[in-house]
């Protein structure tokens, strides 16, 4: 190959690379809180349960635990690493290692108000795509040693089917939810645009 087409070549590798990592991104913007098309205040639950997956949003969505010996909880109240977390209305859920929202039909706003007694500020939210692309990632901000719910939500030019969130603290987790929102896609078209899209996430949900 002489040196004009070993040029062609890698200009051309270049380009698909960059290509291929500008559709892998997208932008994601920490929002207000919002009234989302589906909401979860987890009070529909009348007892404590331990979980490895919960379903959330009536059916929309799950959340997953993803660390050994972790947990998906919901609770009156936690009290661990010295601070009592109490829920803002009847019940609130947590998760005692990372956490794995996924839904059905990829969103495009997340948020809720978070609280947090792992033993360590904040935790790190990864945000992918239906085809498991990587489109960024997040730092919500929830301070261990400040009482209180504080509201974490992003927005997303590119529809949302996973977000994984890691702590800083014990298991990664200890980190509870409460009146979390989301919207989702709306269906190009008619609700059997939006059913295709769900069961295209619950094919690849099945599969992990």
């Amino acid at each position: 190959m002489n040196q004009s087409r070993l040029s062609s070549a890698f200009c051309a590798l270049a380009i698909i690379l960059l290509l291929t990592g500008i559709a892998a991104r997208a932008d994601i913007i920490a929002v207000d809180p919002f009234a989302g098309m589906a909401t979860d205040t987890f009070n529909q639950y009348n007892q404590t349960m331990a979980e490895q997956v919960l379903p959330v949003f009536d059916g929309l969505g799950v959340i997953r635990n993803m660390t050994q010996g972790g947990a998906i909880k919901v609770e009156w109240g936690s009290q661990f690493s010295g601070k009592w977390v109490r829920p803002r209305s009847g019940m609130m859920m947590g998760q005692l290692g990372i956490g794995q929202w996924e839904f059905d039909v990829p969103v495009t706003r997340f948020g809720g108000w978070w609280e947090n007694n792992s033993g360590a500020d904040n935790a790190t939210v990864t945000f992918f795509d239906i085809d498991e692309n990587l489109l960024g990632e997040a730092t919500a901000i929830v301070p261990f040693q400040q009482s209180g719910w504080n509201w974490n939500g992003w927005a997303s030019d590119v529809p949302i089917y996973r977000i994984v969130v890691t702590g800083n603290g014990v298991l990664n987790g200890f980190l509870w939810y409460e009146d979390v929102q989301i919207d989702f896609v709306p269906a190009p078209g008619s609700v059997v645009g939006l059913s295709a899209i769900g069961l295209g996430a619950m094919r690849r949900r099945r599969r992990r």
